[in-house]
C-alpha cells in the first residue's frame, strides 16, 4: 500500500512517474519542510479529509487523469474495482497522486474544474489559493 505520505510499494501505478518535487517521498519530514519542499504535496495533506469527503472522482475526474496520462490504466481500475465508496476512491487517488509525477497536482486541479461540479469547482480555487498562499509565504 501507498500513502500521501510516502511512495507506492505497488509498483508503478502512475503514466509519469519523471522525477520533480512532488515525486519526493517524505518519511519523517515535519509539516514546516515538507511544505518547503513541495507546497502541491503540503496542500493535498492539509485539505485531505475535505477533499476525500467531497470528491467524487467518478465524475470526469479518473477518466481524464488516465487520459492526460497522469494515473496509469491499473490504478484507474484498482481504484474502480477496490474501492466500493466514493470516500474510499478520492482516499485512494490522494494516497497514490504525490507519487504520479511533477504536472500531477495541477493535473488534479485541472480535473476538478474540468468535472464542472459547483463542489469540485470550488475544491480547485481552494487548492489553487493555498498553493498560491504557500509559495508567497516562503
Amino acid at each position: 500500500n501507498s500513502s500521501i505520505y510516502g511512495s507506492s510499494s505497488s509498483g508503478s501505478i502512475c503514466s509519469h512517474g519523471g522525477s520533480g518535487s512532488i515525486n519526493t517521498a517524505v518519511t519523517s519530514a515535519s509539516a514546516s519542510s515538507t511544505q518547503k519542499s513541495d507546497p502541491h504535496r503540503s496542500v493535498l495533506l492539509q485539505c485531505y479529509v475535505e477533499l476525500k469527503s467531497s470528491v467524487n472522482v467518478e465524475d470526469h475526474v479518473l477518466d481524464y487523469l488516465y487520459s492526460n496520462f497522469v494515473i496509469s490504466k491499473s490504478l484507474r481500475d484498482r481504484i474502480r474495482s477496490d474501492c466500493t465508496t466514493a470516500e474510499s476512491k478520492a482516499g485512494m487517488l490522494l494516497d497514490e497522486l504525490p507519487s504520479c509525477g511533477a504536472s500531477a497536482f495541477r493535473e488534479f486541479v485541472d480535473a476538478l474544474i474540468a468535472s464542472k461540479t459547483s463542489v469540485h469547482q470550488k475544491l480547485a480555487k481552494k487548492l489553487m489559493n493555498m498553493v498560491k498562499n504557500d509559495q508567497q509565504s516562503l
